[in-house]
């Protein structure tokens, strides 16, 4: 057992450092939604996701005489607005709970500016006959709503 904290240490250390390479936000995205990935994979990476959300995605002012404190790329938050509605249609509940965070978080920073295009995405879910995509579509409806109450 003893050698479990190093590995925990050492994979932290790990992501810490990638966190920040462009790219990474959706790539995890990616891997939270592969069906083949163990769901405690998935529900680890979806966490984290979050966390990054959360804490980094507004553009945050750099205090004097400090490096500019991280904040997830551009080029990655419009890869994430453009994939998440669909991811949290598509995801088990266990990680759409975690998702729609996400969402919340995106749409408070980036609705109506950047993110114009969730209410199309949300419609089309919506409009769908197919019942299975509704609850996801009705999810990120109401995160949508809730900034606005």
């Amino acid at each position: 057992m003893g050698f479990i904290l190093p590995l925990h240490a050492n994979a932290v250390f790990f992501i810490f450092q990638i966190h920040k390479i462009i790219g990474f936000a959706p790539s995890l995205l990616q891997v939270v939604m592969l069906t083949d990935v163990d769901m405690p994979v998935r529900q680890a990476g979806v966490i984290y996701l979050k966390n990054l959300v959360t804490q980094h995605w507004a553009d945050k002012e750099a205090e004097p005489g400090q490096p500019l404190p991280f904040s997830v790329h551009e080029q990655d938050r419009a890869m994430i607005r453009d994939a998440i509605v669909d991811a949290v249609v598509h995801a088990p509940d266990l990680i759409k709970v975690q998702l729609s965070v996400c969402v919340s978080n995106i749409v408070k920073h980036d609705f109506p500016g950047r993110w114009t295009q969730i209410v199309d995405k949300i419609s089309i879910y919506l409009q769908n006959p197919d019942a299975a995509g509704w609850t996801g579509a009705l999810m990120c409806l109401y995160q949508l709503v809730k900034n606005f109450e």
